[in-house]
């Protein structure tokens, strides 16, 4: 008999059909990935998630969605969402939990399992803020130790990249297992040939601290001839830096500003772009490049390199600088024939090293481990 996993994610709805446009992004559709591919293994699977609509309860795609988490933040909202998710977990039994990045449900999901006793705890980094100690000590010093304290409770730690499993071991003392994205690869015949490809993709959350999307809009000015494509829903932490990023883009009149796109339809953007932009300071861990690379569509980076991949692979093209992008950018778009190459190698290194299957087959071996079947 299989475990049953409850995934706590107060923004999970987002590919459970609730038309919600704030929360949907590369973290969001890898567990939603995960999550019916276990109910297709046979694992009962629970969803707590974002208290939205009328209904408590349905069953979407063979998983139990419960609607419990309150959409509320601040430290003066904190306990009653606790409580809430307390008595769902409570309710719900499961033999197994996970969580993915955000501290509060990291810490409120360990609570249960230590206190409780019921039911073990998989934390899986979602960011490199998560585990990064500059990062860290941006955080209330109460927040961060109880936080800390919560990784460190886990019945299992994962990441995502070897530098996340590294920065756990040596900045905290945690032992974690690397399981990084997975994918699966549209056929060759959805592909698009290079030479009828012409937009400029920007793919991400409207996040001013993280992705940094004025930068894209600063590209399309410096780049008046060619067509860019913004994509990207409102960030749940400043919602009103969406409304500045959509107002700017709408004056450049070269630049297309999409917005939030519905999650089975973001995929037409990837396949038709001649290349993907990503102007962020740092990712979790670059969700965007492998959505990208499916596609055989190459990516231009401003400093995010997949921890090394591009500056030693031939996938795409690190920039450095943003006085360096647009001529980057430039290069790329009038070399139908390197961006070819790039795109054919960053679709095989998806292959090689992001195979969903591989990526679910390491859960489970974790799953196991932690609730072992009968």
């Amino acid at each position: 008999m299989r475990p049953h996993v409850c995934f706590v994610s107060d923004t999970l709805h987002t590919y459970l059909g609730s038309g919600i446009e704030t929360g949907a992004g590369g973290a969001e559709r890898q567990q939603y990935k995960i999550a019916t591919a276990l109910v297709d293994r046979g694992y009962d699977v629970t969803v707590l998630t974002r208290a939205y609509g009328s209904l408590r309860r349905e069953t979407v795609e063979g998983i139990d969605v419960r609607r419990v988490i309150p959409d509320t933040r601040g430290v003066q909202n904190a306990p009653r969402k606790a409580a809430r998710i307390l008595a769902a977990l409570r309710e719900v039994d499961a033999d197994l939990h996970y969580v993915r990045g955000n501290p509060f449900l990291c810490m409120v999901t360990a609570l249960f399992t230590r206190t409780v006793g019921r039911g073990a705890f998989c934390y899986q980094v979602a960011n490199d803020s998560n585990v990064e100690p500059g990062h860290l000590a941006e955080m209330n010093p109460l927040l961060r130790r109880g936080y800390l304290a919560a990784i460190r409770s886990a019945d299992a730690v994962c990441a995502l990249t070897p530098y996340q499993r590294d920065l756990l071991a040596d900045e905290h003392g945690v032992d974690a297992t690397v399981v990084p994205c997975g994918y699966d690869l549209p056929p060759e015949s959805d592909l698009i040939d290079h030479a009828d490809r012409e937009t400029v993709l920007w793919v991400g959350r409207m996040n001013e601290d993280q992705k940094k999307p004025m930068r894209f809009l600063d590209l399309a000015e410096a780049l008046p001839d060619r067509e860019f494509v913004m994509v990207g829903p409102h960030d749940n932490d400043d919602p009103d830096y969406y409304d500045r990023v959509e107002r700017r883009a709408e004056t450049i009149p070269n630049c297309n500003f999409k917005g939030f796109v519905p999650p089975d339809e973001i995929h037409e953007y990837f396949r038709q772009a001649a290349l993907l932009v990503n102007t962020s300071d740092y990712e979790g861990f670059g969700n965007v490049f492998l959505e990208a690379w499916r596609y055989e569509t190459p990516v231009v980076s401003l400093h995010y390199t997949l921890h090394g991949v591009i500056d030693k692979e031939p996938v795409g093209v690190h920039a450095g600088s943003t006085d360096s992008l647009p001529e980057a950018v430039e290069d790329l778009l009038v070399d139908v024939d390197h961006r070819r190459e790039y795109g054919v190698a960053g679709r095989e290194h998806v292959a090689d090293e992001y195979s969903f299957p591989s990526v679910l087959a390491v859960y489970e071996t974790v799953f196991d481990r932690i609730a072992p079947t009968e």
